[in-house]
C-alpha cells in the first residue's frame, strides 16, 4: 500500500512535470512570481542521490545519443525536441528545460523554458550554452505522446494510481508507458 507521503510527492512532481508540458507549449505559462514571493510554491525536487531519480536520470543519460539522433532527423509526427539541464550553484543543482536547442560540434545551445528559482544569473528565455555532461533527461512529442522525461516517469510510476489519472485527465498527456 503506498504511504500517504507519496501523494505529496505526486503533486510536487506534478509540479514538474507540467513544466515541462509548458516549455514546450502544451500548456500556457502561469503567472510569473514576483521576487518577493518566488519561493512560495516552489518546486521541490527529489534529491540527486534518491535512487528512483538517480535510476531516471541514469537512463536518460543512456539513451541520450538515440534521442539526438531522432533530433536531427525526426519523423513527421515528432516535435517539440528539448532536454533538461542541471547547473550548481549555492544551494545545490537547479534544474531547467532547455527548448529549443540545437547540437554544435561538441556543446549545445538553446533557451531557457522556466524562470530560475535560486540560481542569480540566467532567467527565463536567454539563451545557454551546455555541454552533454550537465543534460539530466530529455523530451519530446510522438503524435500526441510525451517520450523520455524520465524524471517525471519516475514520479507518474510511484504516484498513486488516482493521482495519475487525475494528471491524465487534467492535462490530456499520454506516456508511453
Amino acid at each position: 500500500m503506498p504511504s500517504k507521503d507519496a501523494s505529496k510527492k505526486t503533486a510536487k512532481g506534478f509540479a514538474e512535470i507540467l513544466s515541462a508540458a509548458r516549455v514546450v507549449g502544451l500548456t500556457a505559462p502561469p503567472p510569473e512570481p514576483d521576487a518577493a514571493n518566488a519561493h512560495k510554491g516552489a518546486l521541490y525536487y527529489l534529491a540527486l542521490n534518491d535512487p528512483i531519480m538517480s535510476a531516471a536520470m541514469q537512463s536518460a543519460r543512456e539513451t541520450l545519443p538515440g534521442f539526438l539522433a531522432l533530433a536531427r532527423h525526426p519523423a513527421p509526427a515528432m516535435e517539440r525536441f528539448a532536454v533538461k539541464i542541471a547547473l550548481l550553484g549555492d544551494g545545490g543543482p537547479e534544474f531547467f528545460w532547455i527548448y529549443p536547442f540545437a547540437h554544435i560540434g561538441d556543446r549545445f545551445i538553446g533557451q531557457i523554458g522556466n524562470t530560475p528559482l535560486t540560481l542569480a544569473g540566467p532567467k527565463k528565455g536567454d539563451t545557454i550554452s551546455f555541454g552533454k555532461r550537465d543534460i539530466v533527461d530529455w523530451m519530446y512529442m510522438d503524435a500526441g505522446v510525451m517520450k523520455g522525461n524520465y524524471s517525471a516517469r519516475a514520479i507518474l510510476k510511484a504516484a498513486l494510481p488516482r493521482d495519475r489519472a487525475a494528471f491524465k485527465r487534467r492535462f490530456g498527456l499520454e506516456f508511453d508507458f
